[in-house]
C-alpha cells in the first residue's frame, strides 16, 4: 500500500521544484502557452504529453519536461514508493501574467483509488486539497 504521507511529500516537492529557478521548464512553456494563446497547460508527469495538446515542442521544451518527469520519479524513489502504483500524475500550469508560471498544481490518481493534490503560487506558498482543476 502507498503511503499517503510520502505520496504527499513528493508531490509537494516536484510542485516546488516545478515553480522553482531549478526547473528549466520556463519560460519554454509559458512561451508555447502564449504562441496558441492559452492560459492553462498540464504536463504530464508519467510519460510525454501536453493537455492542450502542443503542435511546437521546442527541443528545450521536451528536455525539460523531459526533466521535471525525471525528477518526479526520482522523488518517488526517495520515498519507496514505486512508480507503477501512481495511475495518473500531471502538473497543471497557470500562466496569467507573463511566460513564468502563475501557479502549479499538480494532481495524483493512485492505483488504490486515492487522489492527492497540492498547489503552488509563484512565490512558493502552498494550498491542498483544492477539489480539482478546469
Amino acid at each position: 500500500m502507498t503511503s499517503i504521507k510520502r505520496l504527499r511529500s513528493v508531490i509537494q516537492s516536484t510542485a516546488h521544484h516545478a515553480m522553482s529557478g531549478l526547473c528549466n521548464v520556463h519560460p519554454h512553456l509559458g512561451k508555447a502557452c502564449k504562441n496558441i494563446g492559452i492560459q492553462k497547460i498540464s504536463v504530464n508527469l508519467l510519460e510525454p504529453g501536453f493537455e492542450p495538446s502542443l503542435l511546437k515542442i521546442t527541443r528545450e521544451l521536451q528536455l525539460s519536461t523531459y526533466a521535471l518527469r525525471e525528477k518526479f520519479s526520482e522523488l518517488l524513489k526517495v520515498e519507496k514508493i514505486n512508480i507503477e502504483n501512481i495511475m495518473k500524475a500531471y502538473a497543471l500550469f497557470s500562466f496569467y501574467k507573463d511566460s513564468w508560471p502563475s501557479s502549479c498544481y499538480i494532481e495524483i490518481f493512485t492505483q488504490e483509488g486515492k487522489k492527492l493534490e497540492i498547489a503552488v503560487d509563484s512565490i512558493g506558498n502552498t494550498a491542498e486539497e483544492l477539489g480539482g482543476h478546469n
